[in-house]
């Protein structure tokens, strides 16, 4: 009976929990070095998309040093080397689950590629040495990093609705929110699923150009609309203004509102009047953004804008067309 060709060396699933702790120790340190801190930039390259290539090689490399498991089965143990990654990272640096959340189909390309080419490279090379050359790669990304063309780009999100109460009415309940109640939120994906933080109230500092409107949202958010065009019953426009502490790091320490790779620039209330006493309401925010992966980030801020829209614009709505009701029942016959 032929013996194995190498009797003493330990199977792919005795290689397993060392591989995955060889692993998320260096995911842990990687991450220290890449997104750790309060970086004025958005690691994109690094971060993204070489962080989880070269944690996704070292468990392949660790796994099956010699290439023989299937690319598939070093995939799934790239993912879940990468999810035990994000969840260390939550617990021990207070890492937020909003960033988790829009990296994830990132990094699920990103790790199962870094899976893929490392059991490729263990196979043709037939020796680690090369295929040891992907862990490196997000260290050799950082400093390419600042001299990757990040071409600046525009974005508007523009929401429309249609409310059955006049322009009066819509104005009260727009240019100042009181408290909104819980239930009077709609849910959503953004707000539902990923935890952004939802609004709480709008309160208006003084009045026509120049007034500053005052937000709260849910996580501790505010900020503060600078007033720019006062239309009374027409139209509505701002700046917006963050301070250092607008977004506690608590909610979100790596997608800053106003930094060079993103800025939340100003917004609109539009109100036209129609037929039948209602009122068409359109809210419009303007964005820029700075990064190497543009359409990904924006494609990720229409969703927030989008879902965050639909909610207030809904509370004016509800709040408007009761006062419109009220306003018709109260009316002398």
């Amino acid at each position: 009976m032929s013996q194995p060709e190498h009797p003493t060396s330990p199977g792919l699933n005795e290689r397993l929990v060392p591989a995955v702790a060889g692993a998320l120790i260096y995911g842990l340190v990687i991450y220290l070095l890449v997104w750790f801190g309060d970086k004025d930039t958005l690691p994109a390259i690094s971060g993204l998309i070489l962080m989880p290539m070269g944690v996704a090689s070292i468990a392949t490399i660790l796994a099956d040093p010699r290439g023989v498991g299937s690319i598939w089965r070093h995939v799934c143990i790239g993912w879940a080397v990468i999810a035990g990654l994000v969840v260390l990272c939550m617990l021990l640096f207070g890492e937020g689950g909003i960033c988790a959340i829009m990296a994830a189909p990132v990094f699920m390309l990103t790790s199962a590629a870094g899976s893929a080419l490392a059991t490729w490279a263990l196979r043709t090379l037939r020796r680690r040495r090369g295929a040891s050359l992907l862990v490196v790669l997000p260290l050799a990304g950082l400093p390419i990093e600042p001299m990757l063309p990040a071409p600046e780009r525009d974005g508007q999100v523009t929401t429309v609705m249609e409310i059955a109460a006049p322009p009066q009415e819509v104005w009260r309940h727009t240019v100042e929110i009181p408290r909104i109640a819980p239930g009077e939120l709609k849910r959503t994906f953004s707000h539902s699923v990923v935890g952004v933080p939802q609004p709480i109230d709008a309160r208006l500092q003084g009045r026509g150009v120049g007034a500053v409107r005052h937000l709260r949202w849910t996580g501790g958010v505010t900020f503060q609309e600078i007033v720019t065009r006062w239309e009374e019953n027409r139209a509505l426009s701002w700046t917006f203004r963050f301070g250092p502490e607008s977004i506690p790091r608590a909610i979100e320490a790596h997608i800053k509102v106003d930094s060079a790779y993103l800025k939340i620039a100003d917004g609109e209330y539009r109100l036209e009047p129609l037929p039948g006493g209602r009122t068409r309401l359109t809210l419009s925010t303007h964005y820029r953004i700075a990064t190497p992966i543009n359409a990904y980030c924006d494609w990720w801020g229409r969703i927030f804008l989008n879902d965050f829209h639909g909610v207030v614009l809904e509370v004016i709505r509800a709040r408007a067309e009761k006062g419109a009701s009220g306003a018709v029942a109260r009316a002398p016959v």
